[in-house]
Order: C-alpha cells, then sequence, then structure tokens
C-alpha cells in the first residue's frame, strides 16, 4: 500500500488521479484511505506514519482544504471505547509545558518585585540612589567579585 501526504494529495486530486477517498474506521481513530488510478494509499504525517483523526469532522475540513467535497466512511471497524487505551504520554510536551509554566511564574513574581519598588518609591518606603551612589555601590560589587578591598 502506497502512501500520500496531504501536499501530494492535494496534487494528486488536482492531477485527476484520485477516484475516492474513505474515512475508514481503526480502533478509536480514522485514518485516511485515498483510491488512486493505480491503487490504494494511506494519508500519512510528516514522519511517515498514518495520519489518524479522533474526530471525523477533522478529518473532513483536512480533505475539503484539498478539494474534495464527498467520501465514503467506513466505521466498521471503529471503536471509540478504545480511545484512553490508545491515548499517548508525550514527555516532551509536559517538559515543554512545565517550563513554561515555570517562566509564568517567575515572570508573576518579577512583575511583583517590580511593581513594589515602584510603589515603594512613590510612597517614599524606598529611595532613588543618584548616579555617584550607583557608581560607588558597583565599584563595591566588582571589588568583591575580584577580590580587592575599596577604601
Amino acid at each position: 500500500m502506497h502512501t500520500l501526504n496531504l501536499e501530494q494529495l492535494k496534487a494528486t486530486t488536482l492531477a485527476g488521479g484520485v477516484t475516492g477517498i474513505t474515512l475508514r474506521g481503526d480502533g478509536a481513530a480514522f485514518v485516511v484511505s485515498v483510491q488512486t488510478l493505480r491503487d490504494e494509499a494511506i494519508l500519512v504525517t510528516s514522519r511517515k506514519q498514518p495520519r489518524r483523526f479522533a474526530d471525523p469532522r477533522k478529518a473532513l475540513q483536512v480533505l475539503r482544504s484539498t478539494g474534495w467535497n464527498e467520501c465514503h466512511v467506513d466505521a466498521s471497524q471503529w471503536r471509540p471505547e478504545d480511545r484512553a487505551l490508545e491515548q499517548t504520554t508525550r514527555p516532551d510536551r509536559s517538559i515543554a509545558l512545565k517550563a513554561a509554566h515555570d517562566a509564568a511564574e517567575h515572570r508573576r513574581w518579577f512583575d511583583a518585585k517590580v511593581q513594589a519598588s515602584i510603589d515603594g518609591l512613590q510612597d517614599g518606603s524606598n529611595r532613588a540612589y543618584s548616579p555617584e551612589e550607583w557608581a560607588a555601590r558597583r565599584a563595591e560589587i566588582m571589588a568583591r567579585f575580584s577580590g580587592k578591598k575599596t577604601a
């Protein structure tokens, strides 16, 4: 059986090489089976895996974007009750979401600190350093890191 990605399906459709499309139930999802002038092909992802649609409406939207407005539906092997069994974990997404959550938490903390400083300047509980005071403070910190003593 051959495979087609979405761009290949569009091109084959435009060239008149597609004779029909069937949404076939495959466990808890549907796969797109494409009947061409030569043989049958399956719609695949960029990783050459069958493109699976948990929701047939999404599959119909994708097919419509390729120029197809009708298809056959074969639900004989569709088992929506298997959805929980087919769900795969995505540790890469978990790590990314945790990092995004941590970044958002840090951003909230940082924004609160900045706002507290601004509020302190406005109500007088904080004071602004003069440029000379900042220069002396910077020199003190730099000396501490380089191991030198200040006067």
